[in-house]
């Protein structure tokens, strides 16, 4: 089966340099496994708040009480970020 690139935003590392769970840290090493090979895995992001920060085409994950948020274009997978599930409206 053929992987997809997986790019990782700046904002993403910023936001898992602040992660002090060790659950949390595997959980996401899974999501970007998975992704590479199942992009379309996540939900279309539907909240005013994901595509008004990120923009149309963002999809979600959820890892513990954050939302892994990316995009899938092509052949990349792009993730753009780890946003707390409790700021979505």
């Amino acid at each position: 089966m053929r992987k997809n690139e997986i790019v990782l935003s700046e904002r993403f590392l910023g936001d898992m340099s602040n992660i002090n769970s060790f659950a949390v840290v595997q959980h996401v090493r899974k999501l970007l496994d998975n992704l590479a090979s199942f992009p379309n895995m996540g939900r279309a992001a539907e909240s005013r708040t994901l595509v008004g920060r990120f923009g149309e085409g963002v999809r979600t994950l959820v890892c513990g009480n954050y939302l892994f948020v990316y995009v899938y274009e092509g052949d990349v997978v792009k993730v753009l970020a780890l946003y707390p599930a409790r700021l979505v409206r």
